[in-house]
């Protein structure tokens, strides 16, 4: 309280609303010792005594800002100043004191913002994949084949049909298949499904694609439009890839990661900011696809060419891709996939390397 004798000769300047008025005054706020306590006495027009009450019996809003400071007395005489200053020196420096003080703007904000936005990004660029790798990690093996079984159940409900496929299209890529499921090791064997299914979806177009558990999904389309052996095993192989590298559970651990991660810091997203959150992340997990599918690649052609196919048979497959949609491919920023042409490019150098 050394700083009270100051208010004490000068007052606090304010306003005030007498206890049951509705009529604001000009006002001030003295003090003097009433014993161990402060007695606050809050004066108006004339000198007039408005209210009375010991500090200690004061209540006292927290700061909020550059808004006025209010006080109210036990009477329900009401005072309030903008002297945040002096509230603070008759206070004591309160910890919502303390909190006003920081969030004041100053070159420390700055620093601070600065701090928190390279924490954020630091999270985002490596917390989230150790999250992630966490979360597969003790996932159990149920859970994920639960979630193919749903994803398919989906498929099939939303875009599927049965495929039209003859047993002897069918057994030619089942043929294929597992002869690159048998050039994995035994322990990756018996760790994942690698169930292979077909079905007809045209608006889809020649398409394979891979669930986290180790389904496949092989288009009639695909197997009519590239029945080249090579080029079937090279994408299966690709598929393979994504499964065993968990790709599938690694984006979406990560995306609920990232969801998780902004919920904690910024407390109950909201619908607002929970759109942004959920439609911006898909932006921001767009790069890492690319990565994604540039591992698959690599992986797939050892696999092939360890199986006895010619890994060449995924950049037959891309270069026909080029060819037929090479001019309406988005740009790369928009894009889970690498273009065409940087695939064929990066495809080239694993091949020389095998």
């Amino acid at each position: 309280m050394a700083n009270a004798p100051d208010i004490n000769e000068r007052g606090l300047k304010g306003r005030a609303f007498a206890a049951q008025s509705s009529r604001l005054q000009p006002a001030r706020l003295i003090t003097r010792e009433g014993g161990e306590d402060l007695w606050v006495d809050i004066m108006g027009e004339e000198r007039a005594i408005l209210g009375s009450a010991y500090l200690s019996e004061i209540k006292v809003d927290a700061p909020l800002g550059s808004a006025p400071r209010k006080l109210t007395l036990p009477d329900g005489t009401v005072f309030e100043t903008d002297d945040h200053a002096g509230i603070e020196a008759l206070t004591g420096l309160t910890h919502g004191a303390r909190l006003h003080y920081y969030e004041r703007f100053s070159p420390r904000l700055v620093g601070v913002v600065l701090a928190c936005l390279g924490v954020a990004w630091l999270l985002w660029r490596y917390g989230l994949d150790i999250m992630a790798a966490a979360a597969i990690a003790v996932t159990p093996p149920v859970v994920i084949e639960q979630i193919d079984a749903g994803s398919m159940q989906t498929i099939d409900f939303a875009m599927a049909e049965p495929s039209k496929l003859s047993d002897a299209q069918k057994g030619e890529v089942e043929r294929i298949y597992r002869q690159l499921v048998s050039a994995l090791p035994d322990d990756v064997r018996e760790d994942h499904s690698f169930d292979l299914l077909y079905r007809n979806m045209p608006g889809m177009g020649p398409n394979a694609f891979a669930l986290p558990g180790g389904t496949m999904v092989m288009t009639d389309a695909f197997v009519e439009q590239f029945p080249d052996p090579d080029v079937l095993a090279g994408v299966l192989g690709h598929e393979i890839g994504h499964v065993v590298e968990q790709h599938g559970l690694k984006r979406l651990y990560r995306s609920l990661s990232l969801y998780l991660l902004i919920a904690f810091l910024a407390g109950d997203t909201g619908p607002i900011l929970e759109d942004i959150v959920l439609e911006g992340n898909v932006l921001l997990s767009l790069s890492y696809g690319r990565d994604q599918e540039r591992s698959a690649d690599r992986f797939g052609l050892r696999l092939a060419d360890e199986a006895g196919f010619d890994p060449a048979g995924l950049k037959e497959f891309f270069l026909s891709m080029d060819r037929k949609f090479g001019g309406r491919e988005p740009p790369q920023w928009m894009s889970t996939h690498p273009s065409s042409k940087d695939r064929v490019r990066e495809i080239e150098t694993v091949i020389d390397g095998l």
